[in-house]
């Protein structure tokens, strides 16, 4: 069966230097397989890591947590809950714990569907699994706690803003303002520097994995500048940081002043 290399070979034959898969080494082309544990890990990998900036599923759980809160915001329905539940910490805290569940069992689902996609890959291919299924736990675990943390941001920003379009408007805005930041940060500064610690670039960090490593020619992850554990905790403090400055407008406007 044709693979996707395989076909990139054949448009050169076509198309006179449309790529440069003609010319990748026999490392390269193994390292774009699926017989390498890199691309094995990069198709299981929940946070859909393409090699910079943020991905698809991080993106969904930031519009999910703002959508959740703006909706109730639009429909009027957060009133009536503080009254029912006039403590608003433990409201709040109620929202974000439904928010966490539900963020969980949609990673659970994207595990899954990864793994099948790994599984259909392999036995279409003839290749073996090469991946270690504690380091594939680990790496779903990580990866559901990040989406969660995203979640937990753009459900603050929802509230800090109260509208869903203003909300989608400013999270899209601040992602593309830090990726056209973050490289010219990179070639001016060098690494590390602070903009790197900007929350909505950490993906291929908190990933750990590069999908482009047989292109580049290293086995580092593709514009990767902090650990994992450094990136997990850097993304940690955002989230504290604005769910903080939503917690404190939650309880001083937009709902009934009863405690």
């Amino acid at each position: 069966m044709l693979s996707t290399v395989d076909a990139l070979v054949a448009l050169n034959q076509v198309i006179p230097n449309a790529t440069d898969a003609d010319q990748f080494g026999d490392d390269q082309l193994t390292a774009l397989s699926l017989a390498s544990p890199g691309t094995q890990q990069t198709v299981v990998d929940l946070l859909g890591n393409s090699g910079g900036g943020m991905s698809v599923p991080a993106i969904t759980a930031l519009l999910l947590g703002a959508l959740t809160i703006t909706t109730e915001y639009r429909r009027g329905s957060l009133t009536t809950t503080a009254l029912a539940e006039p403590r608003r910490i433990r409201l709040l805290g109620a929202k974000l714990a439904a928010l966490a569940l539900t963020v969980l069992i949609a990673s659970a689902g994207l595990a899954l569907a990864r793994a099948l996609m790994l599984g259909i890959g392999l036995g279409i291919q003839g290749e073996a699994l090469l991946l270690d299924p504690a380091r594939v736990a680990a790496s779903w675990a990580l990866g559901a706690l990040a989406l969660i943390l995203y979640a937990g941001v753009g459900f603050a920003v929802g509230i800090l803003v109260r509208s869903p379009i203003t909300a989608i408007l400013t999270l899209g805005a601040a992602i593309v303002v830090e990726s056209l930041i973050r490289p010219f940060a990179m070639l001016i500064l060098g690494a590390p520097n602070p903009v790197q610690y900007l929350p909505f670039g950490l993906v291929p960090d908190l990933s750990g994995t590069n999908p482009l490593a047989a292109l580049t020619g290293s086995d580092a992850p593709l514009m990767t500048v902090l650990p994992t554990g450094t990136a997990l905790f850097t993304l940690l403090c955002w989230t504290l940081l604005v769910v903080t400055a939503a917690s404190l407008r939650f309880r001083r406007a937009d709902t009934p002043a009863l405690m």
